[in-house]
């Protein structure tokens, strides 16, 4: 038929750029985007908690482990206490919310 158009995948050249700076580096804007949520919806009693989210790239991420990714975390001491809750107090989700765009539970 006319008009037909095939494209061949080079795999190996797909991987390869999925590995570039350019792709880490929009992988840890996207990242500082949720960290920015996470940070205006922390609750805040010492400032602690709101203060620890951190961004950076990484390798090897994916089903495959084979492209560059974001990883965005909370280095607070207490930080798991207030993502997931305690027996004395109720779970935030506040790295949850932010990365799938809720604000509200």
């Amino acid at each position: 038929m006319a008009g037909d158009v095939r494209v061949r995948v080079y795999r190996k050249g797909v991987r390869a750029m999925l590995n570039t700076t350019m792709i880490a580096t929009a992988m840890v804007r996207a990242g500082e985007v949720i960290a920015d949520r996470a940070r205006a919806t922390a609750p805040v009693e010492t400032g602690v908690y709101r203060d620890s989210f951190e961004v950076w790239a990484q390798r090897g991420m994916g089903a495959k482990k084979d492209r560059t990714g974001a990883v965005v975390i909370n280095t607070a001491r207490h930080a798991a206490a207030v993502e997931y809750g305690t027996g004395d107090t109720p779970a935030h989700h506040t790295l949850w919310r932010a990365a799938v765009r809720r604000q509200q539970p």
